[in-house]
C-alpha cells in the first residue's frame, strides 16, 4: 500500500515536472533596455500567416510598424486598437498603420487603454509592460513575454474583440481620415508620411 502511494506521488511529481518544463519551453522572456524585445516582436510578426491583433497604449516603434505593414502586404489580416492619446500624440504609428490599409481603432471608453499585447495566428501572445516604442527598447526598464499557447491566445483574442465593439475608427489628428498615400517608418522610430 505504501509502495503504491509512493509510486503514485512520484508519478504525479514527474507529470508536474514535465508540464512545467513544457510550459517554460513555450515562453520566451525579454527585458529592456536593449534586451531584444523589439527584435523578438518583429521576428514573430515576420512569421505571421493569418491574423495579427494589436492592443497598444503608446505606439511609436518604426520597426514594429514596418513589420505590421509587411505582414499586411503578405495578406495577413492586421488590426490594431490604440489608446486615444495616439490621436493627438506628436509621434504615433496610428496614421502610418491606417495609410498602410491596416484597420486602426481608438479605444476611448476607458480612462486609458493601457493594454500592450499582440495575438498572432490565434496561437502566440506577446504581452508585458513593453510599450511598442523606441523608449521601451532603448531606455526604459520593461519586460516582454512571447507565449505560445492557443487557449491563452483565445482569451486575449476575446478581450480584443470586446474592446473592438466600443472602439472607433482612427480619423487622424484633425478628426478626418488620413490621406491614403503610403507612409514609411523612419530609422529614428518616428512614423512619417512618404515623400
Amino acid at each position: 500500500m505504501i509502495w503504491a502511494m509512493q509510486t503514485r506521488v512520484v508519478s504525479i511529481l514527474l507529470a508536474l515536472a514535465a508540464f512545467t518544463a513544457a510550459a517554460v519551453d513555450n515562453i520566451e522572456v525579454y527585458f529592456s533596455p536593449k534586451g531584444g524585445a523589439t527584435e523578438a516582436i518583429v521576428k514573430e510578426l515576420n512569421n505571421a500567416r493569418d491574423e495579427v491583433l494589436v492592443a497598444a497604449y503608446t505606439f511609436t516603434s518604426a520597426p514594429i510598424a514596418a513589420a505590421l505593414k509587411e505582414a499586411h502586404g503578405r495578406g495577413v489580416k492586421v488590426s490594431a486598437i490604440l489608446d486615444r492619446s495616439n490621436e493627438t500624440a506628436k509621434y504615433s504609428s496610428a496614421t502610418f498603420l491606417t495609410n498602410s490599409g491596416i484597420l486602426t481603432l481608438i479605444d476611448s471608453k476607458h480612462a486609458i487603454q493601457h493594454s500592450k499585447y499582440m495575438v498572432i495566428d490565434r496561437g502566440v501572445v506577446i504581452t508585458g509592460s513593453f510599450n511598442f516604442s523606441n523608449a521601451a527598447e532603448k531606455s526604459n526598464a520593461e519586460n516582454l513575454l512571447v507565449i505560445r499557447d492557443r487557449r491563452l491566445a483565445e482569451k486575449y483574442r476575446e478581450n480584443w474583440n470586446e474592446h473592438s465593439k466600443h472602439a472607433t475608427t482612427y480619423r487622424g489628428k484633425s478628426g478626418v481620415p488620413p490621406p491614403t498615400t503610403k507612409g514609411k517608418a523612419t530609422k529614428a522610430g518616428i512614423v512619417a508620411p512618404a515623400r
